[in-house]
């Protein structure tokens, strides 16, 4: 079946490559698993992989982990600006968006915390973690930070309100403003890859900002994983 001098993985990739590009498989649907496209080729699972790597490199694939390769949705564009707008702008692009709560609990400020919201070492927070879905796919996991004594009754409200955004204006009448922005990458940890059902070996974006009201004040320090597979960040001046 292969003559050429390419590589066979590379030849199997082109192979699946016009297949996509035909129509034969549409965003979202599922490949074949590695055993049939195995069969089909002559080849062993993991020439397969290597070729589905390729196209996931490309951006054509997207693998979850535990389910299998799926014919990837092109990125989503996140936009980093002054304003935080998460079912805003996903739902522009033509993609519901929708947050499951994880968690939601009363503590006390780590240093980090501390130094991220201003307040002193120990003080009342809240911790809240979500899972952020678009189109029903698993795109982030985000642990949000919120200081009590600025903000009475917030783990009451939170598990009221689907945006974060609009409780702090609707409750508390406060603008909902990005100040500081950190972005890095790293291998995902086992907890989270299991929530963004990704593999072990996999990098997530890591993007750490700290929301501030109106007045300067900060409101709200947090930490979102992103699948790095699935996400261009944009930033707008």
């Amino acid at each position: 079946m292969f003559q050429s001098t390419q590589p066979v993985y590379v030849q199997i990739a082109n192979d699946l490559r016009q297949t996509i590009q035909q129509g034969v498989y549409q965003i979202g649907d599922k490949l074949p698993s590695q055993q049939k496209l195995g069969e089909r080729f002559g080849v062993n699972r993991h020439t397969v992989r290597q070729a589905v790597e390729v196209l996931k490199e490309e951006g054509l694939l997207r693998v979850d982990n535990g389910l299998g390769v799926f014919v990837a949705t092109p990125p989503i564009k996140y936009t980093i600006g002054k304003r935080v707008r998460y079912n805003e702008m996903l739902e522009a692009q033509g993609h519901s968006a929708r947050y499951q709560m994880l968690g939601l609990t009363r503590g006390t400020a780590t240093s980090k915390v501390a130094e991220c919201l201003e307040l002193e070492l120990g003080a009342d927070i809240v911790q809240y973690d979500v899972l952020g879905l678009s189109d029903e796919h698993p795109l982030i996991v985000a642990t949000s930070y919120f200081p009590i004594e600025s903000l009475p009754d917030i783990l009451d409200k939170l598990s009221r309100f689907s945006s974060i955004s609009k409780l702090m204006r609707e409750v508390y009448g406060y603008d909902h403003i990005r100040r500081r922005t950190l972005i890095s990458s790293r291998p995902v940890k086992l907890k989270d890859a299991k929530l963004l059902k990704l593999a072990r070996n996999q990098h997530i974006l890591l993007v750490q900002a700290i929301n501030e009201n109106q007045h300067g004040q900060a409101i709200e320090y947090t930490v979102t994983r992103f699948r790095s597979d699935s996400v261009e960040l944009e930033f707008n001046a």
